[in-house]
């Protein structure tokens, strides 16, 4: 038995009514090379730059527990202006 797909949303409908075309010719040109390198067709390159792409956003969010509850713990204290700034890096480069 085949699992319901998700209904699609506007942007994926929009993009599905429509040729995807990429504009920049850079672009297109260092596709079509990594293309010929490795022998695949374009599509696949796109589809595993996207792959790659969400793959490390996802990752990007989690934090392991430890550092999550040491962050809690010790919060950054807030911003206090630019006098402070000014006075730091007045002192990094030895103009106080």
């Amino acid at each position: 038995m085949n699992a319901p797909m998700n209904p699609l949303t506007r942007a994926e409908q929009q993009a599905l009514d429509a040729p995807f075309l990429i504009e920049d010719q850079e672009v297109v040109r260092k596709i079509a090379r990594l293309a010929d390198e490795r022998g695949t067709p374009m599509q696949d390159i796109i589809r595993a730059a996207i792959d790659d792409h969400v793959q490390r956003h996802q990752l990007r969010g989690r934090v392991s527990e430890k550092l999550q509850k040491f962050w809690d713990e010790h919060p950054m204290p807030l911003p206090n202006g630019l006098a402070t700034d000014k006075r730091f890096y007045d002192w990094l480069n030895d103009e106080l």
